[in-house]
C-alpha cells in the first residue's frame, strides 16, 4: 500500500530539515500513564524516540502494529480489513523562519490548529503538539466506497481518542 512506502519515504525526509524543540507536557489525568503494559513491538520499536508518542487509545493494544521509528520521528501503521491506519510523529522543519516575521504571524494566524482533509483519496488528520508535527491517516482499498475514506467520522474518532504512549526527553 500507498502508506508504507511513504513511511519510508517520511525516514528519509527527516534528516534534510533541522530539529524542533519540544515542549513536554505536563501530566494530567487524560493522559496518565497506563496500568496494563504496552504491546512489546511499541515498547521496542519507540524506546528511541525523542518526542511524545500519541496512538488512538482504539490501537494502543493492537500487536500487529508496524513501527519504524528513530529519535525524531515515529510511524506505526494498522493493516484493517480493507484498509491501513497510520499514526506519524516528527520534530523536524524543512525551513526555518523567525517568528517575528510579518508574512509569518499571517501564516500562523490562519492556520488551523487540527487539519483534516482527503488528499489523493486518503483522508487524513494533521495536528502540531508540544512543538512536534504529527498526522493521522487512512487509506482504503476501495477508497470511493469505504466510509472510512469517504467521510471524516472514522479519522476523526481516532483523533479524539488519541493518547500519549511514550517518547523522552
Amino acid at each position: 500500500m500507498r502508506l508504507l512506502f511513504l513511511v519510508f519515504l517520511s525516514y528519509s525526509f527527516l534528516s534534510a530539515g533541522g530539529i524542533l524543540d519540544i515542549k513536554w507536557p505536563k501530566a494530567n489525568a487524560s493522559q496518565q500513564k497506563s496500568t496494563t503494559p504496552y504491546p512489546k513491538v511499541l515498547l521496542e520499536g519507540i524506546k528511541d524516540v525523542r518526542l511524545p508518542v500519541y496512538l488512538s487509545a482504539s490501537y494502543a493494544y493492537d500487536k500487529n502494529m508496524i513501527v519504524v521509528a528513530d529519535k525524531g520521528f515515529y510511524s506505526i501503521s494498522f493493516a484493517l480489513n480493507g484498509a491501513m491506519v497510520l499514526f506519524e510523529g516528527d520534530r523536524t522543519y524543512q525551513e526555518s523562519v523567525s517568528p517575528k516575521n510579518p508574512e509569518f504571524s499571517k501564516i500562523i494566524q490562519k492556520a488551523k490548529r487540527v487539519e483534516f482533509s482527503k488528499s489523493e483519496e486518503i483522508m487524513t488528520v494533521d495536528f502540531n503538539r508540544h512543538g512536534a508535527n504529527y498526522t493521522i491517516s487512512v487509506e482504503c482499498d476501495k477508497p470511493k466506497t469505504d466510509k472510512r475514506c469517504t467521510q471524516e467520522r472514522f479519522i476523526r474518532d481516532l483523533y479524539s481518542r488519541i493518547v500519549m504512549v511514550g517518547g523522552h526527553p
